[in-house]
């Protein structure tokens, strides 16, 4: 699953992997989320925003249909840790 492939990722070597400053940045953001909007139930508009960000990057990549094809996805991912208790 997604976790898994990022998981692997991040196994590797941080000075062989550019995904780790990415992930370091992306940690640094949600702080910055939860320290603006401590209430929980706010932060799924910045999903929403971060997600809508992404879709203009495929956009512009010309693969919008990709993206389209990722939500599906990201739902199935979101649901599987909600039904096996990992949030």
């Amino acid at each position: 699953d997604l976790a898994n492939k990022i998981g692997a990722r991040m196994e590797q070597k941080p000075q062989d992997n550019p995904l780790v400053d990415l992930m370091e940045s992306l940690t640094q953001a949600a702080s910055e989320i939860a320290d603006l909007e401590p209430d929980p139930n706010d932060w799924a508009g910045w999903i929403t925003y971060i997600l809508e960000a992404l879709q203009v990057e495929a956009e512009k990549d010309r693969r919008p249909a990709a993206f389209e094809t990722m939500l599906p996805s990201l739902r199935d991912a979101i649901i599987y840790r909600i039904d096996g208790g990992k949030w």
